[in-house]
């Protein structure tokens, strides 16, 4: 037996007669995010958000056993609260142990408990527009919305606060430096909207590239995909003190972490047949090298699918990255660290977007 053992059990028994000690290994232990579910999940677990197809109510939440590599079941979210999940969920966060998504096309906000079941919703959105993306600051969330606002949220109650208007069909949002940065998407559009998020009452609008849609930060590199004349995906850096971006490369899609940004360039000549080079730049150095993985299956290079999703799993530093060819269940590709590949799983359905990881 073990000396912490040895107390615990002595300490036990000198107390136990007052009622004001507990003997349980598990009393530092938080399982309220187990409250209400009908399925028995490990404390590390994966959530994966799936698209699925415009008008077809079929997105998902799939449950991943990232220790395994295995899916509980295609929807969690079903199997949990009983309904559907919606027409395509478009983005998906973790905060304080909870689950947040946004459904798109079924106008719907939702606040989960870590094992998927459903706490809280938000459905007016008639005024705001479609929400899109969202990003969780001080126990406030912050909604784009595609009638033009960034929305205002308690992340507890899912109330709503306040609206700042942007610029039109606003998209992916980052919080830094006390900022919110929204990028506003379309072909006749080139913004930067920029809000105060101690103030939350104007946004400041600055010119970047036409049709910005994505935007990421991590270590104060802040990164803007946006579509070019031809329609093809490239990745700009955003200079703060001059507001100005800097094309980096063509990419398509791109994980920041630390100083590295990771990308992927799925390019066809036909929208058919997909070729997809990986690479890694870092704005520390201004060098872009090849994201060098070994031992990849063949349909990660080349094939009738495009990378469509990158994340990373913070407590061990492995990616997932995700394939597509919108019309067929997606699987995502797990590579370790070092590069090495590892396995694929199934994503649970068409078109993973969104990734988190909660232990």
């Amino acid at each position: 037996m073990k000396t912490s053992k040895m107390l615990l059990s002595v300490l036990c028994g000198l107390v136990l007669s007052f009622g004001f000690f507990s003997c349980s290994d598990d009393d530092s232990e938080d399982w309220s995010w187990k409250e209400g579910s009908k399925v028995e999940l490990p404390r590390y677990r994966a959530f994966v958000l799936t698209e699925g197809t415009f008008n077809h109510n079929n997105s998902h939440l799939t449950f991943l056993d990232p220790a395994q590599d295995t899916i509980y079941t295609r929807d969690i979210y079903e199997a949990q609260n009983g309904i559907k999940l919606g027409d395509t969920a478009n983005d998906m966060i973790e905060h304080d142990g909870d689950i947040y998504i946004v459904v798109n096309v079924s106008k719907v906000l939702l606040r989960l408990n870590g094992s998927g079941v459903e706490l809280a919703r938000y459905t007016d959105f008639a005024t705001l527009g479609e929400p899109r993306n969202l990003v969780e600051e001080d126990g406030k969330l912050y909604v784009t919305c595609y009638g033009g606002y960034v929305a205002r949220f308690d992340a507890k109650t899912l109330k709503p606060e306040k609206s700042v208007k942007v610029g039109n069909t606003p998209e992916q949002i980052i919080e830094h430096n006390g900022k919110l940065y929204c990028v506003n998407s379309g072909v006749a559009s080139n913004t930067l909207s920029i809000i105060d998020i101690n103030k939350f009452d104007k946004a400041e609008s600055v010119e970047i590239m036409s049709n910005p849609f994505g935007i990421q930060e991590d270590n104060g590199h802040i990164y803007i995909m946006a579509y070019d004349a031809n329609y093809k995906r490239y990745i700009s850096l955003y200079n703060e003190r001059t507001k100005t971006c800097t094309k980096i490369a063509d990419a398509g899609n791109m994980y920041a972490d630390g100083d590295n940004l990771y990308m992927a360039n799925s390019t066809s000549p036909d929208y058919i047949n997909y070729q997809t080079n990986y690479s890694i730049y870092n704005a520390k150095t201004g060098q872009t090298k090849e994201w060098k993985m070994t031992n990849l299956p063949a349909v990660m290079t080349q094939g009738t699918n495009t990378v469509y999703m990158i994340e990373r799993n913070e407590y061990d530093g492995s990616f997932y990255i995700g394939l597509t060819n919108y019309f067929e269940d997606s699987k995502l590709y797990h590579i370790a660290a070092d590069g090495k590949y590892i396995s694929s799983v199934p994503a649970g359905g068409i078109s993973p977007n969104s990734m988190i990881f909660i232990r």
